[in-house]
Formats: structure tokens, sequence, C-alpha cells
């Protein structure tokens, strides 16, 4: 095996950088200075470039070694967090819990329920993460680390992956009160071709193209259209009264409509319904802490989406 595979050889490269010599590194790693060089001589001559200007004092980087330092920095931190999480106790409740969401629910519903859950069990990290992909692509996140857990719409079954249902998620048509005041009420989808559609679209979530009303369907079109990849810029849009959108979850949706600066539009129409799963993937039920962070999560969701429902026929049926 050569040296370009030695972790041993890039730990001292590291450490070399860190500590400003070899005989500085030699210090904190308790290695003999000669054995080091050779170690280093090795590890340049296996990857055929130079790490190292030797005719300057003291030593400095080359090109090529400044280039994959931090690289090298990244490969040593992964492989101790790796050594950590196969060594750490299985069944303490001590650790971090990787969590991928959409941004706009993590942000209102999750964040508050993990600083309740570390109110309980003071030793348990999380690493709350953006939900970019659905089950199973969302299972690494956009830096290509391991997620735990994903709390989103549900989409199928997976191998190796435990899904659970947490209720269902309505959706509400709705505007601005100033909107409607301007360019009037859409009544019907039809009526949508003379209004602004805000728009909110992401590789976890299509755009809403088709409303429902009993057995009927009808598709949405509009005069013109605001598109947003964020849900949040996308309510801000509908609040400052830039146009109507037809698949607002009502989670994001229930206060402002109980306020007024939001109201409901295309009467009985509404975009369907999506279950809510909470996903953990069956290797992660090993480690007791998320084992119970996820029987305790799926509790509180499921009371969430259960005083949510109620809500929403209750406003549905004042609204009618």
């Amino acid at each position: 095996m050569g040296r370009e595979q030695d972790l041993s050889a890039w730990r001292l490269f590291v450490t070399t950088i860190d500590a400003g010599s070899v005989n500085a590194a030699c210090d904190k790693l308790q290695m003999d200075p000669s054995t080091a060089s050779r170690i280093l001589k090795a590890l340049e001559r296996d990857l055929g470039v130079e790490l190292f200007n030797r005719t300057t004092r003291p030593v400095s980087l080359s090109g090529v070694g400044y280039a994959i330092a931090e690289e090298a920095r990244l490969m040593l931190q992964q492989h101790d967090r790796l050594l950590s999480h196969l060594h750490e106790d299985h069944q303490t409740m001590k650790g971090t819990i990787r969590i991928a969401s959409y941004s706009a629910l993590s942000a209102i519903e999750i964040m508050p329920l993990l600083v309740k859950f570390q109110s309980i069990y003071a030793d348990v990290d999380f690493d709350l993460t953006e939900l970019f992909l659905p089950p199973p692509k969302g299972f690494v996140d956009a830096q290509g680390r391991p997620v735990d857990v994903i709390i989103g719409y549900g989409c199928g079954e997976f191998p190796g992956i435990r899904g659970y249902h947490t209720g269902d998620m309505p959706f509400i048509a709705c505007a601005a009160p100033k909107y409607v005041r301007r360019h009037g009420k859409p009544e019907v989808p039809a009526d949508c071709v003379n209004h602004v559609g805000v728009m909110f679209s992401t590789p976890s979530r299509a755009q809403a193209k088709t409303v429902y009303h009993g057995n009927d369907s009808a598709e949405v079109h509009w005069q013109r259209t605001l598109m947003f990849q964020s849900f949040s810029a996308a309510k801000n849009a509908l609040l400052l009264g830039a146009g109507v959108a037809v698949d607002v979850p009502f989670f994001h949706s229930c206060q402002e409509l109980k306020e007024g600066s939001l109201v409901p539009v295309l009467d009985g129409w509404h975009y369907p319904m999506h279950q809510c799963f909470l996903y953990v993937q069956e290797s992660s039920l090993e480690y007791q802490r998320i084992r119970i962070f996820v029987d305790w999560m799926v509790d509180k969701q499921r009371q969430k989406l259960s005083e949510l429902k109620k809500e929403f026929q209750l406003m549905v049926g004042l609204a009618g």
C-alpha cells in the first residue's frame, strides 16, 4: 500500500501545516523527526507531486500542497467522526441527531420542539439541515453528510427506511385583502386567468396546477405568475398583495387567516391534502437517543396535525 493510502501520513502532513514545521509536528505526534521526514517524502513520491517547498526557510507549502490541504483536513475530520460514531455507546442519551426538513417548517414548528427535547435530554445535540430531496436521496444532505431523520410529506416506502404517518396537511387557496380589493376575488378556477398566481416549487414539491371540488377537477391558468423556490418568500409576496396562491399549507396560513391578513378564495376548490411523515433510517434506530426522539417527535407531530385539521374544518365551515 502506498503512502497516499495511509491516513497517518496525511495526519502528519496536516499537523505539519498546523504546527508550522516538521519538528513541531513531531512533538505533537510523539514521532522521531527522521521518521517523519521519510514518511512525508514517501507520500510525495507516491502522489507524484511535491507538497512542500524545501528551498525556503521555514519550509512552505507548494502550490499543490496548498490546494489539497483543506481536503486532507476534511478527510481526517470525517475519519475521526466515523471512529467516534463507531465507538460511542449506542444505549446512552448522548450524541448528535441529524434532521432534514423544509426550511419554513423547521423555523416555525421543528426548532421549538428540538429546544423542548433538549430541555429534557441535555446531552443530545441536533444538526438541523434543509431538505432538498425526498427520501431516500434526502438522507444525504447538500454537503454529502448522512441524515438520521426526515420530517416532511409522504412519498412511499423504501428498503432500510421506516416511515411514521403523523397526519394530513390541508391546503387553502388565499390572497391578501388588499389584493382582493384591487383585483376582485377569484371564485372558480376559470377566474384565475385574470389574476396573478404566486407559485412555489422545489425538487421535493411540484408546483400546483390542478385544484379539486368534490369529484370535479380543474387546471389553473394565470394571467401571469410569480415563481418562488422559498415558501417564506412566496408567503411574504402573498401578504404584500402580490397575487393569489392555491396551495398554501394551512399550517403556514392558519394564524393569518384568523387575523384577516389572508382571506380564502376559490370557494370550495382546493389543492389536495398531503400526508405528513417522519422517516428514519433503520440503522439509526440502533441508537437509543434516536429511538426515543422519534417516538417523542411522532407523538408531538400527530397532536399538532390533529389540532390543525380540526381548525381547518371549522374555518372552512365558517368561510362557507
